[in-house]
């Protein structure tokens, strides 16, 4: 497993009740505040984030379930041309999805 992976399942696991997110940009991962209304069951980054940080990857987590993208999710990195990660937190399944090459998905990102 990459050090990116395992680093984007950690910072997913401190924000364990809601949905964390934040961006990559290298091999750096920067949560930031979810600001969605109902951050237990969806993601919000606040539009100044996007700018500060400058990234065209972006990750979040699904703490319940054994979910990965939904299909809002894939549309809207789609849209935007983002790479997107989300890390399932009961399964311990990491997704990536490329608008150029669809959906990879590594298991056991922590071995728990």
């Amino acid at each position: 497993m990459s050090k990116l992976h395992i680093d984007i399942a950690k910072a997913c696991l401190k924000e364990s009740e809601i949905e964390a997110c934040g961006f990559v940009r290298g091999s750096e991962v920067i949560p930031v505040k979810n600001i969605s209304d109902e951050p237990e069951t969806s993601f919000a980054i606040d539009a100044r984030d996007y700018l500060k940080y400058s990234s065209d990857v972006i990750y979040h987590s699904h703490p319940v379930g054994d979910n990965g993208f939904s299909e809002q999710d894939i549309v809207v990195a789609s849209n935007l041309r983002l790479i997107s990660y989300v890390y399932v937190v009961e399964v311990d399944r990491l997704e990536r999805f490329s608008p150029d090459s669809g959906i990879a998905v590594f298991e056991n990102v922590l071995g728990r």
